[in-house]
């Protein structure tokens, strides 16, 4: 289906694929832009085999742990306030995951032809097999910012579209973009990060002078 014409929910669906986030699940797409029936799930599922056909996403099965709800950030911090507890926030990171094993999703990503297409510094790469969970996380987070924080979310460079930066321990996940000679938002999921980690996070923003949220 190379000549597949293409919708504006289509547009939105790759342009997130190929500068917002890594990968999607099939539920994550469902939920957003189809809704949550079975109707809505037949017609994304039918949609992404034509997008996939047409040469726009690959298709893969992965496996990963259960997605925990995002409702809030663990920590939000700016330049001029109290270095927060890392410690801490370690704990709260570790102890949210429950005690389950991997489950196996099918998850959608830009090929090459999408990337040249929408954009991107980078092309998409497979996750690694201990990153999944985190990309998808990741991925649930700015559909949160889609429904909740429309601004940001159109600020919103992910990790893939943005040049590594070079200084960075880990290049953020996200930055939200604030315009010519500001510095940028940091948006960070945390994963299970101990310790060293959140501080070692803190301590390279607080050095580019960016403020952040951790989730």
């Amino acid at each position: 289906m190379p000549n597949l014409v293409r919708t504006p929910r289509d547009d939105q669906i790759l342009q997130a694929l190929a500068s917002k986030v890594r990968i999607l699940t099939v539920s994550q797409i469902t939920h957003y832009w189809w809704g949550d029936t079975e109707t809505g799930l037949h017609n994304a599922r039918a949609r992404l085999l034509d997008l996939h056909d047409a040469g726009f996403v690959d298709r893969l099965q992965l496996l990963s742990p259960p997605l925990i709800e995002l409702v809030r950030p663990v920590v939000t911090w700016a330049p001029g306030q109290p270095a927060p507890d890392p410690g801490a926030i370690s704990w709260r990171l570790v102890s949210r995951w429950p005690l389950v094993d991997p489950v196996r999703v099918t998850v959608y990503l830009a090929t090459a032809t999408t990337h040249n297409q929408y954009g991107g510094a980078r092309t998409a790469r497979r996750p690694k097999a201990d990153q999944v969970g985190h990309d998808l996380h990741v991925a649930q987070l700015y559909l949160k910012f889609l429904r909740e924080r429309p601004e940001d979310a159109a600020r919103w460079i992910g990790e893939d579209a943005r040049r590594l930066s070079g200084f960075w321990l880990k290049d953020p996940d996200a930055i939200l973009n604030r315009g010519e000679g500001k510095e940028p938002h940091v948006v960070e999921f945390g994963g299970r990060y101990d310790t060293e980690r959140v501080e070692a996070f803190h301590k390279d923003c607080a050095k580019r002078n960016r403020s952040y949220e951790l989730w």
